[in-house]
């Protein structure tokens, strides 16, 4: 297997774009890539998409096709994958092994989603089949019920409080106003987070994540062509990617995510790093008690000890293990089929240095974590500064 590096990295800026086209952003993020790599688009061999919904959302069927004809790349293999939350997780990783394996020299991984547009009825719908719908996602377990599920239950395991979950949402509400590029560029108080009105208990609104509008895009190549392109390459050291049962009546527990955990295993094994090597780190925060159970997931805390480790604050700026910088997807927002690709952006980005005021001091190795549906497939990426 062939070292994969990063030398390209743009995102748009995250919002609801009421006067943005799904062309709009697509042109942007893949143009700002390409640009930012500092070669001919000539060069690219493949196009790989992270697209959820694109079809419902928008109405546009063959993504990948779409992006890259939009890109002037119209005659090269385009590919565009889907896996709920995950989809641009799962774009970077077949874009990794294509590069890792031989088959292409360099790639293009993008990933979008235009959700804002629709009737908030409409698109709520839509997010919600991410899921079984015969079974569960059609009666009444959606996102927010079915999360809520594993935060009622890790509070009554491990004592895990609202003020923890609270935590969470001020901290990214924090890194978030610190971002050029998030949805929420406000801080929010933790008085006013705890008080909000109630989604679903126990989440509150500020403990669900942002509908979002937003495209963003790598480019990758061997570690080779990397060095003789740009000094500030970030190296793709480790992918994982990790499974589990679609329905929320077949999972083992409420605790856990296994698909994050199979997805850890394999990326810290292929890089060769250990989890005290991480300097910084994306995860899927979807609601607040996501980010706490993966920080458990991902073998940085002890199961049932990630609020304490977020009320103390470890997971800020500043702190022990800064957790999502960018806001994550709570500030930052969630462009479905783009938060994959956009937590490499960032990541890159703090790996050049490039983060501005929300830069983690001499950040060398970072990792991205996504998770797709009812935890049934799980994306993690390990990367770190080029040498």
């Amino acid at each position: 297997m062939r070292e994969v590096a990063i030398i390209g990295a743009y995102e748009t800026v995250h919002g609801n774009h009421k006067d943005r086209t799904l062309r709009d952003l697509v042109t942007e993020a893949g143009n700002g890539a390409i640009k930012d790599s500092g070669i001919d688009r000539k060069e690219i061999q493949a196009v790989y998409v992270g697209n959820y919904a694109g079809n419902e959302f928008n109405a546009q069927n063959t993504m990948g096709s779409y992006a890259a004809n939009l890109l002037g790349l119209g005659d090269k293999p385009a590919i565009r994958t889907e896996g709920a939350c995950a989809s641009g997780g799962i774009a970077m990783r077949q874009g990794v092994l294509a590069v890792a394996s031989g088959l292409y020299d360099t790639v293009l991984v993008l990933g979008v989603e235009k959700m804002n547009g629709l009737d908030p009825e409409t698109t709520m719908e839509i997010v919600a089949r991410g899921q079984d719908q015969d079974v569960e996602g059609g009666y009444c377990i959606s996102g927010p019920s079915g999360f809520a599920l594993n935060a009622i239950r890790h509070m009554h395991e491990f004592g895990t409080t609202k003020e923890m979950l609270a935590t969470v949402a001020e901290k990214n509400y924090f890194h978030g106003s610190l971002n050029p590029f998030a949805h929420k560029q406000k801080e929010i108080s933790f008085n006013n987070i705890m008080r909000a009105r109630m989604v679903t208990t126990p989440f509150g609104f500020h403990d669900v994540s942002l509908v979002t509008d937003a495209s963003a895009a790598v480019v990758i190549t061997t570690k080779e062509k990397a060095k003789s392109v740009r000094k500030d390459f970030v190296v793709v050291k480790g992918s994982g990617i990790g499974g589990d049962y679609f329905n929320v009546a077949l999972k083992k527990d409420s605790v856990s995510f296994p698909a994050s955990i199979q997805a850890a295993t394999e990326a810290f094994k292929m890089a060769g790093v250990e989890r005290k090597d991480i300097d910084v780190l994306e995860c899927h925060d979807c609601f607040t008690i996501t980010e706490i159970i993966n920080i458990e997931d991902l073998g940085f805390v002890e199961k049932g000890k990630g609020g304490q480790f977020t009320k103390d604050g470890h997971t800020r700026l500043g702190g022990k293990l800064p957790v999502n910088t960018s806001g994550g997807l709570k500030a930052k927002g969630h462009p479905v089929g783009a938060t994959g690709v956009g937590q490499v952006v960032e990541m890159t980005f703090q790996l050049r240095g490039q983060s501005e005021k929300r830069q983690v001091t001499n950040a060398r190795t970072a990792l991205t974590h996504v998770l797709g549906g009812p935890g049934a497939v799980s994306i993690v990426h390990i990367l770190q500064r080029g040498e």
